[in-house]
């Protein structure tokens, strides 16, 4: 969560905090799986008229997840290189943010694909996390096949991770993670950080990540994880001026990963600059950006 919060909202947060707190003294487990489901809701934005107009330039298909729908878009180019690059928005996001750099890969001949995370843009669903978006990607391979590159922003660079990593499916030549976040007991503890959450809470949330995973949340670290990707070659793009997953965590990754690392200043946590989309295109064109 970035350090730029109102007042109000923060008292808010407060308030459910010490609600949980309270509640924890009683039922740990309760409070761990109330603090999950919070920890999985991102709000959902709604559609501006420029993204209506992005996306009614593109081919849409909903597929059908695990009682769900998913919400996908394709732009093929007027002049194809035989290349699909899928694209991952981050947390409280949609396709929608990608529409700078989708016509620039289109007007070098890449096939874009896109995907609506669960309860995000034009996708069903009330809750997201790191694992479901995960098993989100592997339907989408599923039904398109496997992309030349992944490009992903914040939450949706993690989770290509951790789709390649634990979900065994056939890997991209290339992925560029945009401001990622490499420990996943980091985010978890800011999280608790912003609701004044006890440590009891902070615990029982672990313990229904493990319940609901099979698996300890140290299992979803992102910085971890990329070693096991050395077959993949790798940008890793993170600005100095990120609120929301720090600088080092990017440099981290790219570290573990042996991947390139592009550190930018003054953008965010977004990354939104037609400097950013350059640096990408070179990258999956194999060329120096300068």
């Amino acid at each position: 969560m970035p350090d730029h919060l109102s007042e109000s909202t923060l008292r808010q947060l407060r308030r459910v905090g010490k609600t949980l707190n309270a509640l924890s003294k009683v039922s740990p487990r309760m409070a761990g799986r109330l603090a999950f489901r919070l920890f999985c809701t991102p709000r959902r934005l709604p559609l501006r008229d420029q993204d209506k107009s992005f996306f009614a330039k593109s081919s849409q298909k909903k597929i059908h997840f695990e009682g769900l729908h998913l919400h996908t878009y394709e732009w093929n180019p007027q002049h194809p290189n035989g290349q699909t690059v899928l694209l991952l928005h981050g947390w409280e996001s949609s396709s929608a943010r990608w529409r700078r750099l989708c016509k620039a890969l289109q007007q070098h001949g890449y096939r874009v694909l896109a995907l609506d995370a669960p309860a995000s843009g034009q996708s069903a669903g009330n809750t997201l996390n790191l694992l479901l978006f995960s098993r989100a990607i592997q339907a989408v391979l599923s039904e398109f096949g496997r992309p030349y590159a992944i490009v992903g922003h914040s939450l949706g660079a993690g989770a290509p991770v951790i789709c390649t990593t634990m979900l065994g499916v056939e890997r991209p030549e290339k992925m560029v993670l945009m401001a990622p976040f490499a420990d996943t007991v980091r985010v978890t503890r800011d999280f608790c950080q912003f609701f004044g959450f006890s440590e009891v809470v902070e615990n029982a949330i672990g313990t229904e990540i493990k319940r609901r995973t099979g698996q300890p949340i140290e299992a979803f670290s992102v910085v971890e994880r990329v070693q096991l990707l050395q077959d993949i070659t790798g940008l890793v793009i993170h600005d100095t001026d990120d609120d929301v997953a720090p600088v080092a965590e990017g440099q981290a990754i790219a570290d573990a990963w042996n991947a390139e690392f592009l550190q930018t200043s003054g953008l965010g946590h977004r990354l939104q600059d037609n400097s950013v989309n350059e640096a990408i295109l070179a990258f999956l064109k194999g060329t120096k950006n300068q």
